[in-house]
């Protein structure tokens, strides 16, 4: 019989345990006067925005983007590299007879392209006829441009091959060239170090075709990409010789023009503008080199603190998911994307950081390479949700959805996504506690 009785108050006991966990639950067998929920909801509105930056920042970046492509929803990119060039040292003795043999453009591929490279690119290159100076500021921007001699002093059909790790070479005219090397070897003031970037500013690199299918980007730190004089002396062996003009790493940049025919953003103006996504069929857009961002805004989030006496939550998962048909193997999604934290006047106050709290939390892409239908991207945003709940008016917070500084300075990466009424809706995952009087 007390075998029995023991069995009986183990069961009852291991009951009253794990009743603490239901969700419905008394604490404490009447000492605590409270009840709780756990609720999960993946409806919650969040607001999407998109912005354009007013201009990027493209002179030192070490690349020179050039080429153009057209993005199925956003329009047609069409980016200029500009190059002045530094003095280089000339050595041969003035007392030699130098002949010229060649002024070559050569370019030096980067790690980055967009569109079809297997279609054949043109480029034609022009020479600056205005010294390319820094704003007060030190900076120029992908909106900056300098004047150039309208007639080409040369021109390349190719196709790419920016991972064969081969350059692009193309050839300049012999007169500029002898002009060059003459000047340079009778040590002319014009080419002084003090004037040489006065009397020759550099040259300007343009995509010519039509029908381009791409951008690339070409490395133009230190001597990566140069215009190299070749010429020989006459009367020695040994006698071929070269006198490289380097890329000033200061002053280059990339010219970024952006056709929006066509498009729905064509009626907004072209800079300091925001669109809601209603406005563009229910979309957020992400984009490099123009300078697209998103602003994620959740108007609603209070409302759950009208569901009992205390609410608190518990997790906070932020979902989202890449438009099919906007992304493709020549137009990779970026790796990652990252969210930082502003107040109502848009200015940035802090950032979403992982889970150490040490830096910014890159958005995990995780990839349906099968059917391409569950493709996302997801943040833990579960502390920003927590302070964020209960605030009004001025203390309450947005999030701004951005790429890396150089995928916007350096690439034309980018991401268009979908708010709560589109096909593939953005998806805030909430699951919080409601605690309840009795």
């Amino acid at each position: 019989m007390n075998k029995i009785l023991f069995l009986f108050w183990i069961c009852l006991s291991g009951c009253l345990l794990s009743s603490c966990y239901d969700e419905s639950n008394k604490y404490g067998n009447g000492l605590v006067d409270s009840v709780f929920r756990n609720i999960s909801t993946d409806t919650s509105t969040v607001v999407i925005t998109s912005v354009l930056i007013d201009s990027l920042e493209t002179s030192g970046t070490g690349v020179a983007l050039i080429g153009e492509y057209t993005h199925s929803l956003w329009g047609t990119m069409k980016s200029t590299g500009y190059i002045p060039y530094t003095r280089p040292t000339y050595s041969t003795d003035i007392s030699k007879t130098v002949v010229l043999d060649s002024l070559i453009l050569s370019l030096s591929y980067g790690s980055y392209c967009l569109g079809d490279t297997l279609q054949y690119q043109q480029f034609s290159v022009y020479q600056l006829t205005e010294k390319v100076l820094l704003n007060d500021n030190g900076y120029l921007y992908n909106t900056s441009s300098f004047t150039y001699d309208p007639t080409p002093i040369g021109s390349c059909r190719f196709k790419p091959r920016p991972l064969a790790g081969n350059r692009l070479e193309i050839r300049l005219p012999d007169e500029l060239g002898q002009n060059l090397l003459t000047r340079f070897h009778e040590r002319d003031e014009a080419v002084s170090s003090e004037r040489f970037e006065n009397y020759f500013k550099g040259v300007v690199i343009v995509p010519d075709n039509p029908d381009s299918h791409s951008i690339l980007s070409f490395q133009l730190a230190d001597t990566m990409s140069t215009m190299v004089l070749h010429y020989h002396i006459i009367g020695e062996e040994s006698n071929e010789q070269e006198l490289v003009f380097a890329p000033n790493t200061s002053t280059h940049f990339s010219h970024i023009d952006h056709d929006r025919s066509g498009t729905l953003m064509e009626p907004y103006p072209a800079k300091d503008v925001e669109i809601p996504s209603k406005a563009l069929d229910n979309r957020g857009v992400l984009f490099g080199g123009l300078g697209w961002f998103t602003r994620l805004e959740f108007p609603h989030l209070n409302n759950i603190m009208k569901l009992g006496e205390r609410v608190v939550i518990e997790s906070a998962m932020l979902k989202l998911y890449p438009e099919l048909g906007t992304y493709s193997d020549i137009n990779a999604l970026p790796d990652s994307i990252y969210l930082y934290i502003a107040d109502e006047n848009n200015v940035v106050t802090d950032a979403v950081k992982d889970y150490l709290g040490s830096e910014v939390q890159g958005g995990t892409l995780v990839k349906d390479n099968v059917y391409n239908e569950n493709t996302y991207y997801y943040f833990d945003v579960t502390d920003f949700m927590q302070q964020e709940l209960g605030t009004i008016g001025i203390n309450k917070h947005n999030l701004q959805l951005v790429l890396n500084e150089d995928s916007y300075t350096q690439t034309f990466k980018n991401m268009t996504f979908g708010d709560r009424q589109s096909k593939s809706p953005i998806v805030l995952q909430l699951i919080y506690k409601i605690y309840e009087s009795y």
